[in-house]
């Protein structure tokens, strides 16, 4: 038995068998000179013609990503493709190769591996992280001209399961890898490498599969067939777990989800879902949850590539609010900054995005931008009551200026003041210190669970390397939780924990035992946590 730890990118925790997918690297192209124009011609007309035939197989796996995960999902290779049609780089390319009169593959692979890099090191994470589409187009175009194929390292015997009912074990999380499997099959995937705002990331997330990228070196440590253990909430994986091990990690998921529906909320707690995109919405309705407690509004303009304006917010936030019917929807204001970037606005380099314009810092400095989705929320109190969380607040004269630019707002739209509750995420320390005064002048609040930790400790959740000390169980951390438990109590004011932690099986009787009865989870933890919560009860633990 082997354990190594890594972050985790996807939630949930199974036991299965391995497959081991072995990307093509194609080191060491071979060289090969175009002695006559009739060949640089051809060799132009190869080229091309490898656009077209990859362009067409992009829109096949767009259709089917499409119909097995959902639009924004297959939006991913649809995109991946305009940017394998764009005209400046096969331009460049097509030059390239007249000019050096050299073959396609070594120019592709020259070409693409400058803008790979000119990407990665761009100080914007969001955009950084866009080089992992350009690495897999090149792979795409040279896999298609060398007649190469990533895939299962047990291809070709008769035992191949293809990712079907196993857990892919993988150097690097790609959606070239992503295409060469049936998602809706495969129990988890494993990596060495791999950001969590990946394409490859988000369709895992999309897909409800267990997911841990940063497990340093395990790619040599394991063979196709043998057992492993994928513990997605705390990015730990374990090869050849033993029973007991499987028996102690996988207890949390033994609660029979499609049973969901059935589990009621005790009287007097809460159990909400956080949810980024439609589906998770739905999601949140089968599973009986008590309302949406955070909904992340950023990833739908990441997902866009621009700016939503007011109307087309108003729009998806009102389908929103239909499918949760009368049950309470909270969405929170844009949050952008740190690992959530949008690559269409402008904004100065930082040395570390955690620590830029970010939350309610952001919205105060963007006006516009503010009042545009203020203006789309507040639209809809007029016929539904809503719950407007303002991310990120650092102090009470913030919370200030931000509830004058809500009553500002207020005064332009047709709105209905009683049905508007406004609430604020307590994330920053220094919130935590004015926590009696900035809770009085709203409605509600809310933890943010990972970035508390994150601030709270100096450690950055996104680094393989510190993430280590990301640690949910450090008592500076629950002593501050408790504070603003015991002042919200006092002020009678609603408070919920959102957040990875809140939903992890040993956390939930902890945030019972300081007072916070509201917790916010992915959907389908839903189950556990009310089982939880209500063991909590028989066991004569709630007063």
């Amino acid at each position: 038995m082997k354990q190594f730890k890594g972050l985790p990118i996807s939630s949930g925790k199974v036991v299965a068998k391995i497959c081991v997918y072995s990307q093509v690297t194609h080191q060491g192209i071979v060289e090969r000179t175009l002695d006559s124009d009739k060949e640089v011609e051809a060799e132009i007309k190869r080229f091309e013609s490898a656009v077209t035939t990859c362009s067409e197989g992009m829109d096949s796996i767009a259709a089917n990503v499409r119909k097995e995960i959902g639009e924004s999902e297959a939006e991913i290779y649809v995109a991946q493709k305009h940017i394998m049609n764009d005209p400046v780089i096969i331009d460049e390319i097509k030059k390239r190769i007249t000019a050096n009169r050299k073959n396609a593959e070594l120019i592709i692979d020259e070409v693409y591996s400058e803008y790979e890099e000119k990407f990665a090191n761009l100080d914007n994470q969001y955009m950084s992280e866009r080089s992992n589409d350009i690495s897999d187009i090149r792979t795409r175009l040279l896999n298609y001209l060398l007649k190469t194929q990533p895939g299962f390292n047990c291809e070709g015997q008769g035992n191949c399961q293809r990712g079907k009912e196993r857990i892919i074990v993988a150097e690097e999380l790609t959606t070239e890898m992503m295409v060469h499997m049936n998602l809706s099959r495969v129990y988890g995937i494993v990596t060495e490498h791999g950001g969590l705002n990946s394409h490859a990331a988000i369709i895992a997330r999309a897909a409800g599969i267990p997911a841990v990228t940063g497990a340093d070196g395990i790619f040599k440590e394991v063979r196709c067939g043998s057992e492993i253990l994928v513990d997605g909430d705390n990015g730990i994986v374990i090869v050849k777990p033993d029973q007991e091990t499987q028996e102690r990690i996988l207890a949390s998921e033994k609660v029979d989800v499609s049973q969901g529906y059935a589990l009621s909320t005790p009287q007097g707690m809460e159990v909400l879902a956080n949810a980024s995109m439609l589906e998770d919405v739905q999601q949140a309705v089968n599973m009986n949850a008590d309302g949406i407690g955070l909904f992340r509004t950023e990833l739908c303009f990441i997902r866009e590539q621009h700016l939503l304006n007011e109307q087309e917010q108003y729009s998806f936030y009102q389908k929103i609010i239909k499918i949760m019917g009368e049950k309470p929807v909270t969405f929170r204001m844009l949050d952008v900054g740190g690992d959530k970037q949008l690559a269409f606005l402008k904004s100065s380099k930082r040395t570390n995005p955690h620590l830029q314009m970010r939350g309610s810092r952001f919205l105060l400095a963007n006006r516009e931008i503010f009042v545009t989705q203020l203006r789309s929320l507040l639209r809809l109190s007029k016929r539904y009551k809503m719950r407007v969380l303002i991310p990120m607040i650092i102090d009470s004269l913030q919370v200030d200026k931000l509830i004058s630019v809500v009553k500002e707002v207020m005064a332009t739209v047709e709105a209905k003041s009683e049905n508007l509750r406004l609430g604020v995420m307590f994330e920053v320390p220094s919130a935590f210190f004015e926590a009696e005064e900035i809770i009085k002048k709203v409605d509600f609040a809310s933890i943010g669970s990972n970035d508390l930790i994150q601030y709270l400790f100096a450690v950055e959740r996104e680094n393989e390397i510190e993430a280590q000390d990301f640690n949910p169980e450090h008592p500076v951390l629950w002593k501050t939780m408790k504070m603003l438990s015991d002042v919200a109590n006092k002020l009678d004011k609603p408070l919920s924990i959102c957040g990875e932690m809140a939903g992890k099986k040993e956390m939930v009787s902890r945030f019972l035992d300081i007072g916070l009865t509201s917790l916010s989870v992915s959907p389908r933890l839903i189950p556990r946590v009310k089982l939880e919560m209500e063991n909590y009860i028989k066991m004569g633990m709630f007063k």
